[in-house]
């Protein structure tokens, strides 16, 4: 699958219509289709009494993803397994080197993963029913598994360190303006995959070379573990500015009040998904097709995108009222699948520690 922006979103038709009108209550629960039903009279026939999910969703999501999931299908518990990303990546890795097989389904923020696992036949391929309505942009071929939302990865700031927009980095260049030294942060691509995802995409798409890595190394940056530590320290004000933070962690703090937003750079803004699949040799199954159904249906994207700030990705769905339009961010996408092999990503990691003094 081709990590391309498909062009009903820049055309901003389908995917970009306002949910204002058709935003799910939590009193309208109820799913419809045969598909439904079928998969789960076979998963009680089956005796599958349960389904297990792996995901980074955050807790209000996950918590509409159940009460959609008990109020449907009553006879079989979703379990959820909550871990950020690169934890359950760590774990779903050890789990599979000692053939320990307890994942149904796989939910993670970064794409170049889900390519890799696919390589290694992590998953148990399956087309569901909406596969047409996710293809090509958002479906893997195989259906080895599916990007079931959209982010962005726009640059941020602190909105109190700098109340006029007019004086921020307007593009990549501006953050090696001296001004900006001990004012940067960034999440470490070591350990967070969304910031390795946005310095690959960079470095693959020409928007920037080596040797702006070596001056953005002379800024005095500050590194954390991951997105959401990012977006703390830009909230408090210990930095005031970043070339990226995931758009879920920002808006996320921008609705508690915080002083934080986001914004776009004259090169753009990355998007990334998420993608989801089954994992081979599940201990369920049909219930764990059931669950993939639910998860890149329209109905259930819609009733989870508001909670976890992300954009549907089924062409029936419509966006969260709320979020700004993509177009707005002029987003652009990568292919992947030509950077994740492990190699690549271990080469690049390497080169990017040694020039900023992190080996």
């Amino acid at each position: 699958m081709a990590f391309t922006v498909v062009k009903n979103i820049l055309l901003g038709t389908a995917l970009l219509f306002s949910l204002s009108s058709a935003a799910l209550a939590a009193d309208n629960l109820k799913l419809t289709g045969g598909v439904y039903e079928q998969l789960y009279t076979s998963a009680i026939a089956n005796n599958e009494k349960e389904v297990i999910f792996y995901s980074p969703a955050s807790r209000e999501e996950s918590k509409l993803l159940s009460e959609l999931w008990k109020t449907n299908f009553p006879k079989i518990h979703l379990t959820i397994v909550g871990k950020k990303a690169p934890d359950l990546i760590t774990q779903i890795e050890a789990e599979r080197a000692a053939k320990q097989y307890r994942a149904d389904v796989t939910a993670m923020s970064q794409p170049y993963v889900a390519v890799l696992w696919k390589q290694k036949g992590y998953y148990l391929p399956y087309k569901v029913s909406t596969f047409d309505k996710l293809s090509p942009d958002y479906a893997d071929t195989d259906g080895a598994y599916y990007s079931i939302g959209v982010f962005l990865l726009p640059a941020a700031y602190n909105s109190r360190a700098v109340p006029d927009k007019a004086n921020l980095p307007h593009s990549l260049a501006d953050f090696l303006d001296p001004k900006w030294k001990g004012k940067i942060v960034l999440a470490d691509p070591s350990t967070a995959g969304n910031s390795l995802t946005f310095f690959l995409a960079l470095l693959q798409t020409g928007k920037i070379d080596w040797s702006y890595m070596e001056k953005l190394a002379k800024q005095d940056v500050l590194f954390v573990r991951g997105n959401p530590e990012a977006a703390r320290i830009l909230a408090s004000g210990e930095r005031s500015v970043s070339p990226m933070v995931s758009s879920f962690n920002v808006m996320t703090s921008k609705e508690q009040g915080q002083a934080i937003d986001l914004y776009n750079l004259d090169e753009g803004t990355l998007v990334t998904q998420q993608p989801s699949g089954i994992m081979s040799n599940p201990p369920h199954p049909t219930a764990a097709k059931l669950l993939m159904e639910v998860l890149t249906s329209a109905q259930g994207q819609e009733l989870r995108a508001e909670a976890g700030k992300f954009w549907p990705t089924n062409a029936d769905a419509g966006s969260v009222d709320g979020l700004p339009k993509l177009a707005d961010f002029k987003p652009y996408n990568v292919d992947l699948s030509k950077l994740s092999d492990e190699k690549t990503t271990q080469d690049f990691l390497a080169r990017f520690n040694k020039i900023f003094g992190r080996e």
